[in-house]
């Protein structure tokens, strides 16, 4: 009875754990149903009051894949060769010889070139060092090593630039993961335009270097803003443009509550008759009530993760824009920063639109720790030309902050400290080693960025999409019922027992893609079905051995027992064996096969509990109760 306990109440535990893990995906199925059903002013107003909890359901929900979901699929390749071309200190006719061969015996395959190249250079009996690297005397084992490292963080530049452009893309649950050697595997769900997907992933990253506005002119922007939609602005206001000087730029005459109030408003106006402090704040500072300026006087502001697209769209709409300087324009910080409370928060910048340099002055960047209190730092370094430009913008602008600006994107705002000469800077401040190695690649991208191929693009219609949802879910529910039938006729109620834990065995294998966010794919519905025929195949060796027990004369719990017993080797052996196959198809496969595997291996092992486990304990809670089951 204790061992039958403990099976109870592992039972218990699994299940508990997979309702757990799939309730999310049923609150965001329930969320899109009844967003489905409202309209207009309704659908706004219910987006705005479960925002936050739509947004927790669909991190966590059961993801699907490009062929259920809708799509493009793109495999970009990173030549790698026009790289190593590149850092070459000399090219001559030797080394474009050998650069010509190894492209020639790479083209056909995934595989690392810098065996390849290390080959070419000892046929032909060349020092590696001849052409890489400082020290002329090294040999090619350091050469080689020194090569790999460049090649990966060339890819890993590659990924973060992409990865970037994506976000800033805004595609919902997009998968970026490298692929061999030197190809990127980019998965966007809901794109149609390929067009726009080549421009994306193919164009040069846009590193600019950006001052930032003077903390008083900001704030008074902001004001001005904050006024224009309570209805407090003049007509006319006072503009300071690029050359510093005063012009008078007209606006229309506010109404009691603008357009654009109503937009960043989103259907959350507080209601007329509410008189509390949050809501007379809301109506007489609507623009502050989303953009909460930084109290240290920087002139940034902060606004909730929840609220930035909002906040992006009104300050994009034409009025908006006339109140804000034609030299100024407000940017985002790269990423979220959390707070105590566990609120995520985007950062806004007030930057100049001109940038004071590009990328394209870098010609090095590296992440280190600091000697003089161990924190990590980032190293820049610029060509002549950048070196010039640095030290007079440094010069002129010491104790103000100079932006590091990715496509658009504000990832570090550093205060000029003194005067920087000779090409060399140090970005200080950073939070972690991490941080640092992102900031060094960011950098590093602008200046290095090997030259990127799509080699594979393919695109899923969202109808295609739902007819493959349609016959997964139909082909599921064929080898479902079919299986049901066979195993209650054959074997009566062993076989409608054996059945009811199929039920069991979805259910964990949809909570554990649940629990591990993982994407179920067509392939992947495959494997579930897979694994019920696998789980069907394990009680059909139980009841047959139990069947054998009972024809030598035994009694049904102790038949029941040997079977258990005498199955489980075989049992055992069979998904083992199909497990390390699954696990070669996940290690060694891409896309599908990778979905397919990993519903296998997961099937594989929950059918093993439901099978041995569950219906062991069923048939024993049966015996124990005097109701022996009947096995055909």
């Amino acid at each position: 009875m204790k061992n039958q306990t403990t099976r109870i109440a592992l039972i218990v535990a699994a299940v508990a754990l997979s309702l757990v893990f799939l309730w999310p995906t049923v609150q965001d199925y329930r969320f899109r149903k009844q967003l489905s059903s409202l309209r207009g002013a309704d659908s706004l107003s219910y987006v705005e009051q479960n925002q936050e909890a739509m947004l927790k359901a669909k991190l966590k929900r059961v993801k699907l894949g490009l062929d259920l979901q809708g799509g493009m699929r793109v495999v970009l390749e990173v030549d790698v060769i026009q790289l190593l071309n590149d850092i070459a200190k000399n090219r001559d006719d030797n080394f474009l010889t050998i650069i010509g061969d190894v492209r020639k015996e790479s083209s056909a395959t995934d595989e690392s070139v810098i065996p390849a190249l290390a080959k070419k250079f000892l046929e032909r009996g060349i020092r590696m060092s001849r052409y890489y690297g400082s020290n002329i005397r090294a040999e090619d084992a350091e050469v080689t090593a020194y090569l790999q490292s460049e090649t990966e963080k060339a890819i890993d530049r590659a990924i973060e630039v992409v990865r970037n452009r994506v976000d800033q893309y805004r595609v919902s649950e997009p998968n970026i993961q490298k692929q061999g050697s030197r190809r990127i595997i980019v998965e966007l769900p809901g794109v149609k335009d390929e067009n726009e997907v080549r421009q994306l992933l193919q164009g040069t990253a846009l590193l600019e270097f950006r001052l930032l506005k003077d903390a008083q002119i900001a704030y008074k922007v902001m004001e001005n803003i904050d006024k224009l939609l309570s209805g407090k602005l003049d007509t006319t206001f006072a503009d300071t443009s690029a050359k510093g000087k005063q012009s008078v730029s007209k606006v229309a005459a506010p109404k009691k509550q603008t357009d654009a109030l109503q937009e960043l408003l989103g259907g959350n106006a507080p209601a007329e008759g509410d008189t509390t402090s949050a809501a007379k704040f809301q109506r007489e500072n609507p623009f502050f009530y989303y953009v909460r300026p930084d109290q240290r006087g920087s002139g940034d502001g902060y606004v909730e993760a929840k609220n930035r697209d909002r906040v992006i769209a009104l300050l994009a709409r034409p009025e908006i824009q006339r109140v804000i300087p034609t030299d100024m324009e407000f940017s985002w910080s790269a990423k979220a920063t959390t707070d105590k409370a566990g609120n995520q928060f985007y950062q806004i910048f007030p930057l100049k639109k001109s940038p004071e340099l590009t990328g394209a002055v870098i010609s090095d960047a590296r992440s280190s720790i600091s000697p003089e209190d161990g924190r990590p730092i980032v190293n820049m370094e610029m060509n002549s030309e950048g070196s010039r430009e640095w030290a007079r913008i440094t010069g002129a602008n010491i104790n103000k902050r100079v932006a590091i600006v990715l496509d658009k994107a504000v990832f570090s705002a550093p205060v000029v400290q003194n005067k920087i000469t000779g090409g060399r800077s140090q970005i200080s401040n950073i939070d972690s080693p991490n941080e640092a190695r992102l900031l060094e690649i960011v950098l590093r991208a602008g200046a290095l960025p090997a030259p990127v191929a799509i080699i594979e693009q393919r695109s899923v219609g969202p109808s295609l999409g739902e007819d493959s949802i349609r016959a997964g879910f139909n082909s599921f529910t064929i080898a479902f019922v079919f299986t049901i039938l066979f195993m209650v006729v054959y074997y009566h109620n062993a076989g409608g027992i054996a059945d009811f834990a199929l039920l069991f065995n979805v259910l964990f294998i949809m909570g554990v893609l649940a629990a591990f966010q993982a994407t179920l794919t067509l392939p992947g519905i495959a494997g579930v079905i897979l694994t019920l025929g696998m789980a069907v195949d394990a009680n059909v060796l139980i009841n047959e051995r139990i069947r054998e027990e009972l024809a030598g004369g035994k009694t049904v719990r102790a038949a029941i027992e040997a079977g258990y017993a005498k199955a489980f080797a075989a049992i055992f052996d069979s998904n083992i064996t199909t497990m390390l196959t699954g696990i070669v198809l996940y290690q060694f496969g891409t896309g599908p096969i990778q979905g397919f595997a990993l519903t296998l291996i997961i099937g594989l092992a929950a059918s093993m509990f439901s099978a041995i486990v569950i219906t062991h304990v069923i048939f024993n809670l049966m015996t124990d109760r005097g109701m022996n089951p009947n096995f055909g």
